[in-house]
């Protein structure tokens, strides 16, 4: 994991804005962004790096000077529809490494960036949490804090808190973006401000301080963490330098639930949360409506790209597979026992870390058991059947 990848949240908040706290070790910066966050025209020079045993990160102490703030600002959790889907979105590119999809949500990616976000879903899942707000510069744009659990499979029990920055802009097609480009002046002077405020510094205190007591608790993550930043860098080096020769090279290869499209084929359905419809199987395609929590749906095409074609209003249109439950005949399905989650985990398409996330299952929730093999177990759950790691589960045969 070089620094470009470990820069990832710095990058993705927008270029103005970097890291102000000592770099403890670079790998951390990969999975927190530190509380406070600085101007553009701040220093570039890099902090000395610690060794290993100072690898608990400090909270940051903001020296430079500010400007004073001429308005107050407030973090409060997210309510848009649309903005969640769209940071839902983001995260679940990165868990499957889904580049495709990542890159028109944001106004620019270096290649080198979409390299190490591919090469680190080989290793990386996140668990998105909570999505907090404050308003941006104008009405068109938000500045949005993701709070999420890091979950590295080799050490799927450390689940590590994580909080990343972006500062998201509404495009006139009524898509968002993620803005990476420099800003003007006066709206730069705001956001500055504004991720400077004691409602931002107290959520960063917060995850840093349970950050640090997962890292204390478990220093073997941190040595696998540093271990995964020297395998990430060879994998993305050898990859530039074959680009760099005239090289194809290959990304790895983002499983969706199917192969294919299944036509014709009609099946109730339930909106198991409000979620917008759209013209055509794409984030950046036009709203067309939205769905109610609770909404039947007639589902009319099951896409191999994790979206439902359904019959909305007489017309045809498209919602994210996740939000739509579909119905099964449960009585037919043979189950063999039950199972219960000891430890919130992923809901997986097939039995695999690769396999595409359905979507949280949070401890102590049960549910059918189908199967068991190989470390995972197939469950019935609302109504589809969906896969989970065993490891997290108690199980109780009938």
């Amino acid at each position: 994991m070089n620094k470009d990848f470990l820069g990832r949240s710095v990058r993705f908040v927008k270029k103005n804005i970097k890291i102000v706290a000592p770099v403890i070790l670079l790998i951390l910066t990969a999975v927190i962004t530190k509380v406070a966050l600085s101007a553009r025209n701040a220093s570039k020079t890099p902090e000395p790096i610690p060794s290993a045993s100072t690898a608990v990160i400090d909270v940051p102490v903001v020296t430079d000077p500010v400007e004073p703030v001429t308005q107050d600002f407030f973090l409060t959790e997210n309510t848009d529809q649309d903005l969640a889907e769209f940071i839902e979105t983001y995260y679940l590119c990165l868990s499957n490494g889904d580049i495709d999809t990542l890159e028109p949500m944001v106004d620019y990616i270096e290649i080198t960036d979409k390299l190490i976000y591919a090469e680190q879903s080989r290793y990386l899942d996140y668990l998105l949490k909570n999505i907090y707000t404050i308003p941006g510069y104008d009405e068109s744009a938000y500045i949005v804090f993701a709070v999420s659990d890091v979950v590295f499979d080799a050490y799927p029990d450390n689940l590590l808190p994580s909080y990343d920055g972006f500062y998201v802009r509404k495009t006139e097609n009524g898509n968002f973006c993620i803005i990476t480009s420099d800003l003007p002046t006066a709206e730069d002077e705001y956001v500055n401000h504004a991720i400077l405020c004691d409602d931002v510094v107290e959520l960063g205190n917060r995850v840093t301080s349970e950050y640090n007591d997962v890292i204390t608790a478990s220093p073997e993550l941190l040595t696998y963490m540093k271990e995964l930043d020297s395998i990430v860098s060879v994998e993305v080096g050898e990859k530039l330098a074959a680009l760099n020769s005239g090289e194809e090279i290959e990304m790895p290869e983002v499983e969706v639930p199917g192969d294919e499209t299944e036509e014709d084929t009609v099946k109730a359905g339930t909106a198991n949360s409000a979620v917008n419809v759209r013209i055509s199987d794409s984030m950046n395609a036009d709203r067309i409506g939205q769905l109610s929590a609770g909404q039947a749906v007639e589902v009319t095409e099951i896409k191999g790209n994790g979206w439902y074609g359904i019959n909305y209003e007489g017309k045809t249109g498209y919602v994210k597979a996740e939000y739509i439950t579909l119905e099964i005949d449960v009585d037919s399905v043979v189950t063999i026992g039950s199972v219960t989650a000891t430890e919130t985990l992923n809901m997986r398409s097939s039995p695999s870390t690769d396999g595409m996330i359905m979507g949280s299952f949070a401890k102590g929730t049960t549910a059918r058991l189908v199967s068991e093999e190989d470390g995972w177990c197939e469950v019935v759950y609302n109504n589809r059947v969906v896969y989970l790691s065993s490891q997290y589960l108690e199980i109780t045969l009938d």
